[in-house]
């Protein structure tokens, strides 16, 4: 591990060329930070949420723990800079925040040194040997909670038995999201009696301030949205947008008053983006700054943390990262909304819940070669519109009927607490 900083560094002040963020606090990634003031000290539960789609997870569990035990201190560390950032739109003031340390035996102590954390809490797959092995020296529990293995993560992991296997024994809780994962997690030296499966947290929505945020940005873009029919290309990736282009450019042959709603799953590929050739012909808004008129073709979403309300105003969902083979995104946003879902293949690190979706008849998959035909389906001059609105209500069962998720991780972390 210590080999590999000097290359890790390097990787983030190579990535900050086009995102400063990855360049701040460098020092921090490797335990160095200045002496703290001296002062009463108050238990601090540690919460390692990674990047956007983590914090967004653990954001209930947050919310909380923050009223139940407002005598505790939380720090949430972040990975990256998208990261960071949501941790301060999500919480401002009410929690500590930092950047995790590189996983090397040095940068642990030191982090831990500085901050002494009463509990450490990892999300999904942030499985870190010396993360979890000092701390566990020092006498800090570490829960791994909404814990996701997929398929792939597993193979990996396999390689590593003797690093792995011990890893996993320190967890005091592995509350995984689902029985494939938990299998997988046994099957790499998870005590079982450590072993809980609780869904994913992902199912904890706030339904009713996303339902006040959504009618927010209806109310914003009324004028752009009325009478037109909208479909959302979600937290796309590379080599997706030329396939949302290609079959937007059919809906538009056929509804000329279309509207696609474009979110990369990186802002900061916004720029790129409209350099592409098949964004040419159309008339762009930015969510950031300009209003959306009835001529307006696409709103590209360019800002962090609407997503969710936005997804209000569509009429279809397609959820990216999953036409290229990254393993999907969250679609239970959407099922939230009530809308009708579609994704490509790859949708391994959401597998389970696609597949629940899927057998009940609240999403669809597609590939390269059906996506326009499945979108003139939905949205064309004929669409089969009581299909897909049925799709859309068996989605926003599917999503309410696990609710109960954040009690059940609740109740393993208070647990734990001090």
């Amino acid at each position: 591990m210590r080999l590999f900083v000097p290359l890790l560094l390097l990787r983030l002040i190579w990535r900050g060329r086009l995102q400063p963020g990855y360049r701040a606090q460098l020092l921090r990634r490797v335990g160095w930070y200045r002496p703290r003031p001296l002062g009463q000290f108050k238990p601090r539960v540690w919460i390692h949420a990674v990047s956007v789609g983590e914090t967004l997870a653990v954001a209930p569990l947050v919310e909380k723990l923050l009223k139940v035990r407002p005598d505790l201190e939380v720090l949430v560390t972040s990975t990256t800079p998208t990261g960071a950032d949501q941790v301060r739109r999500q919480f401002g003031q009410r929690v500590e925040a930092d950047w995790a340390p590189f996983d090397t035996p040095g940068a642990v102590r030191r982090f831990l040194t500085h901050w002494r954390p009463s509990v450490g809490v990892l999300i999904e797959t942030e499985i870190w040997p010396n993360m979890v092995t000092l701390s566990i020296a020092r006498g800090i529990p570490m829960l791994l909670l909404n814990a996701r293995l997929s398929r792939r993560s597993a193979r990996g992991y396999a390689r590593l038995p003797r690093l792995i296997s011990p890893t996993l024994a320190g967890l005091s809780v592995i509350a995984a999201q689902g029985r494939d994962d938990a299998r997988r997690f046994a099957a790499l030296g998870a005590p079982k009696e450590h072993l809980s499966i609780t869904g994913s947290l992902k199912f904890a929505l706030d339904v009713d301030e996303l339902m006040r945020a959504g009618a927010a940005e209806r109310q914003k873009y009324a004028a752009g949205l009325v009478g037109r029919p909208v479909w959302l290309a979600a937290s796309t990736h590379p080599g997706e947008e030329a396939m949302v282009l290609e079959a937007f450019a059919a809906l538009k042959a056929e509804r000329p008053e279309a509207l696609l709603l474009l979110a990369p799953r990186h802002p900061d590929r916004v720029a790129t983006l409209r350099q592409m050739p098949s964004l040419h012909p159309y008339r762009i808004a930015l969510h950031s700054g300009d209003s959306l008129t009835a001529e307006d073709d696409v709103l590209v979403i360019d800002t962090l943390g609407d997503l969710g309300a936005l997804t209000g105003c569509a009429d279809l969902v397609f959820v990216g990262g999953s036409l290229v083979p990254h393993g999907g995104h969250n679609p239970l946003e959407a099922a939230a909304w009530g809308l009708p879902l579609i994704a490509g293949p790859h949708v391994f690190n959401f597998s389970m819940i696609y597949r629940d979706l899927e057998r009940a008849g609240a999403a669809r998959t597609v590939s390269p070669e059906t996506l326009l035909d499945t979108v003139l389906e939905c949205l064309g001059a004929s669409p089969i519109s009581n299909n897909w609105t049925e799709m859309g209500e068996r989605a926003r069962a599917y999503q309410s009927a696990q609710a109960d998720v954040l009690e059940r991780q609740w109740v393993l972390l208070s647990a734990h607490l001090p």
